[in-house]
């Protein structure tokens, strides 16, 4: 787990503070506190770990009850997975505090022909969501350490990005002015200061997302 989460800081260190809050830290892989969603919507809390996965989502939990009892639950059978971010994760302040747990929900991957997956959220809950598009990730400069391969300098990262929960398409910086009326459509004023204001950029996506799920009416949030 710590060298899951160390990897991770490194990458925040070496380049990715811009977008803080969309680095994707992965699944842990040994205890720690948190909780699953099953399909039949019941909640079972206590130690989660993932033991692996398949197409970069995690394929099924392990959960250990406060109660002592155990089991694996397959990913076909769960709607999120939510792991607590352990406490030594935050030593270098690249991750923020108020980002207390990895959560992976049950939506729509574009890259799988709309295939339902756990995919890591990247963005707080609203009417649009982004998510971790492992697929989307040039790699452009790779650094080995025995058998981890650190990948800095994420330049042109690309989000499964849905909408209401149920809607989910590629959002890259290539396409973002393409994608601005399907996502944001539904909400004329925002999209006509949005784009009397100035060009939309990528490098502001944060913000016009974070504004746009405060400024118009709130759709189905991620649980």
């Amino acid at each position: 787990m710590k060298q899951l989460i160390t990897l991770t800081l490194l990458l925040l260190a070496l380049g990715c503070r811009a977008y803080g809050q969309y680095v994707p830290l992965g699944a842990i892989s040994s205890w720690t506190e948190g909780y699953v969603i099953t399909a039949a919507n019941d909640t079972i809390a206590g130690q989660i770990r993932i033991p692996m996965l398949i197409n970069d989502a995690p394929a099924s939990a392990v959960i250990k009850t406060h109660e002592g009892q155990k089991q694996t639950i397959k990913a076909e059978n769960l709607l999120q997975i939510a792991q607590r971010i352990p406490d030594f994760a935050y030593a270098t302040g690249h991750i923020p505090r108020e980002r207390q747990y990895i959560f992976f929900d049950k939506v729509p991957n574009p890259r799988r022909n709309q295939k339902p997956m756990l995919l890591e959220r990247l963005s707080q809950p609203g009417k649009v969501v982004l998510y971790f598009d492992a697929n989307g990730w040039k790699k452009t400069t790779d650094l080995t350490f025995g058998a981890l391969t650190v990948t800095l300098d994420h330049k042109d990262f690309s989000f499964v990005a849905v909408k209401d929960g149920q809607t989910a398409s590629i959002l890259k910086k290539s396409n973002l002015n393409e994608q601005i009326g399907s996502l944001f459509g539904d909400c004329p004023i925002f999209i006509n200061q949005l784009t009397t204001s100035e060009t939309p950029e990528w490098k502001h996506l944060d913000r016009i997302l974070a504004l746009y799920n405060q400024s118009c009416v709130v759709g189905t949030a991620a649980r």
